[in-house]
Formats: structure tokens, sequence, C-alpha cells
């Protein structure tokens, strides 16, 4: 795992907060964080989310993709999108985690996880190794390696954007 903090510049960084964090962005039900749930927290086991990229196209607007996903593609120097997408957790009493999983089976896949917001909530790596969530930085490791999201408490919402590269 890899933490890069500020990784974007301040005006990008604000201009992609303020169209994701403005009260008519679409974002969709999601009823579980993964296929594979944990009993304990089935109750609380959901998210929002809205998808930029998958299965080789473009899944939202051209303004969206260009405004929000580009910058950061052209930072990480990304030559293939495999998968893109902004999730938004809200906050719960207690906080919830995923299963562990891979993004991706593929070795070469890259994943980078871009936080929009510094709360309590984490994405933490079978290893132990743990990625806050703090504002304008990047997570980064292999598609392949055993992951979990874990949810936040101190927050109203946890913003990240989920990239699957080459």
């Amino acid at each position: 795992m890899k933490i890069i903090q500020n990784f974007l510049p301040e005006d990008q960084f604000n201009k992609i907060k303020d169209i994701l964090i403005d009260d008519r962005f679409p974002y969709y039900y999601q009823n579980s964080m993964l296929d594979e749930r944990i009993e304990k927290y089935k109750d609380s086991d959901y998210y929002f989310c809205h998808t930029l990229f998958n299965d080789g196209v473009r899944k939202t607007d051209k303004v969206i993709f260009k405004e929000v996903l580009m910058p950061i593609l052209h930072k990480l120097k990304a030559t293939k999108i495999v998968r893109a997408k902004i999730n938004l957790y809200t906050k719960t009493g207690k906080q919830v985690h995923s299963a562990y999983h891979v993004d991706q089976n593929d070795v070469n896949t890259k994943v980078a996880i871009y936080c929009l917001n510094t709360n309590n909530g984490y994405t933490k790596m079978k290893t132990g190794k743990i990625g806050k969530s703090i504002e304008n930085s990047l997570i980064m490791f292999k598609a392949n390696e055993y992951h979990k999201a874990v949810t936040q408490t101190d927050t109203k919402i946890r913003i990240n954007i989920n990239i699957n590269y080459l």
C-alpha cells in the first residue's frame, strides 16, 4: 500500500469536491457493499454509488467524466481504465466492515482510492495496513490484494473515487 497526501493541486481538488458534494449530484443506492455480506452488519451494509466507467464503457456524463476522473487519471499516468466509481457512505452508529475482497484478479491492474473528505472511515488491507480517509489523499495498491472498506462514524458522508487501472 502506498499513500500520497495532497495528491491534486488545491484548485483541482476543490473543483472535484464541489461537484461531488452538490446535492444535485446523482448517487444511486446499493443494497450492500459486496455480494458477500457480513451477517452482523446486514442492517447497515449499504452505500450510494455513481459509476464512471465499467466494462470498457463510459457510464456517466462526459462533463463529469472530464472534470472528476480525468485529472486523477492524468496524474496517475493511467493507460487504461478497467473500472471507476464514486462511493458515498453515510454515517453509521458503529463502523461497518465489508468482507475482504479483491477488486480484480489481474496481477497488472492497480487500485487508486481518491479520498474526498477526512473522516474515521478507512481501507484496510488483509495484511493489517490501513489507508485512512484523508481529504485529497490517494491510497494505492494492487487490485489482486485483499482489502475491505470500513465506514465512518464521525462525518455525515464519506466520499471516495475507486479507480481500477493499468
